[in-house]
């Protein structure tokens, strides 16, 4: 690991690599930086930016059909992207999904665009019956993905875990 590595990145690729988690798919943001950054160098995970939310539940239920893990990693703002592609696959197939999101529009969001994101969230995984748990202490990170690939798994069926507090990067302007 990289001195520079923030621990909460640290946590969250041992706690994939715990879960025997292989693909990463991902649309890059600031607040997850970190974790981007080790996925992109890690020779254990395929790390597989796309342009688009909307493209990462097709990779990921192709992982899972392989026989793979995978994650689908974003802002909390892509699910609005990803809706469909994941209504599809747990609807209509019954794919078991994870998604990493972090938490956009946080208590304190100084970013006026980031208000939304917060507002949409949880009535959109309400609405598509889509369990979800705030993971905001580092404590926390490992045991949460893995009991994120359980549910997933016996469910069939998918679930989202929102990053936020320790477990994501601290924007420069809430460091005042």
């Amino acid at each position: 690991m990289e001195p520079s590595t923030p621990r909460y990145a640290q946590l969250f690729i041992e706690g994939l690599k715990e879960a025997n988690v292989t693909v990463v798919a991902a649309v890059p943001e600031s607040l997850l930086a970190g974790v981007y950054r080790m996925c992109a160098k890690d020779n254990a995970i395929r790390y597989i930016p796309v342009t688009n939310e909307a493209e990462l539940p097709g990779i990921c239920a192709g992982t899972y059909l392989a026989g793979k893990k995978a994650i689908m990693v974003m802002e909390n703002s892509g699910l609005r992207q990803a809706c469909e592609p994941i209504a599809r696959f747990a609807y209509c197939h019954a794919m078991p999904l994870v998604i990493a999101m972090s938490f956009r529009g946080e208590w304190g969001e100084r970013n006026w665009w980031g208000h939304n994101h917060a507002q949409t969230m949880e009535p959109i995984l309400s609405a598509l019956r889509i369990p979800f748990r705030f993971i905001a202490r580092l404590d926390d990170i490992k045991p949460a993905i893995r009991k994120a690939y359980y549910h997933a798994d016996s469910s069939n069926w998918p679930v989202a875990m929102v990053f936020t507090g320790e477990c994501v990067e601290v924007p420069a302007y809430a460091k005042d």
